[in-house]
């Protein structure tokens, strides 16, 4: 459907040039976006308000690290997987405060925002337009960076659930 739309609207796979904003007001506008759309999903997902501004604090964290990690230099692959760690440790430590909502009802929507969709999508408008290799040059990074996601979310259960590396 993606590829449909782009070709009969004759979309472009380049990405808009970013913004001017001054330091403070970048800052505030991501941390806002990033509040505002992980509780947003976790009001598609019918959490409870408790869930969700705890989401909202979750992503907050998790994702503006990832952001801010990217910023400083690090490759967004590995600063994923940061971002996600810290989204899944906070959210076992914060279970117990939302009356122990399953852990991925916090997770999940905690995450959804690291999803790399201009990535993804100018692999899927390259790839309607024959361009073989700048699809494969935006769709292998968009893998990593779902990879490190999931990695990431793994790792915090290993680290904080006991009962799941047994078998009793």
């Amino acid at each position: 459907g993606i590829c449909m739309i782009a070709g009969l609207a004759n979309l472009s796979a380049t990405p808009p040039a970013p913004w001017q904003l001054g330091e403070l007001a970048g800052l505030l506008l991501r941390v806002t976006a990033t509040f505002i759309g992980a509780c947003g999903f976790a009001i598609l997902f019918n959490s409870p308000w408790s869930t969700v501004w705890t989401v909202g604090v979750l992503a907050l964290v998790g994702n503006d690290l990832r952001l801010w990690l990217n910023d400083a230099g690090m490759a967004l692959a590995p600063a994923t997987f940061i971002g996600a760690l810290m989204v899944g440790l906070l959210a076992s430590a914060g279970q117990r405060f939302v009356n122990n909502q399953p852990r991925i009802a916090l997770t999940v929507p905690g995450t959804i925002l690291m999803m790399p969709g201009t990535f993804l999508y100018t692999a899927l408008v390259r790839f309607a337009q024959g361009d073989t290799v700048g699809a494969l040059a935006a769709g292998v990074p968009a893998m990593f960076i779902v990879g490190a996601m999931a990695i990431g979310l793994v790792t915090a259960r290993l680290l904080t659930d006991r009962t799941l590396l047994y078998d009793p």
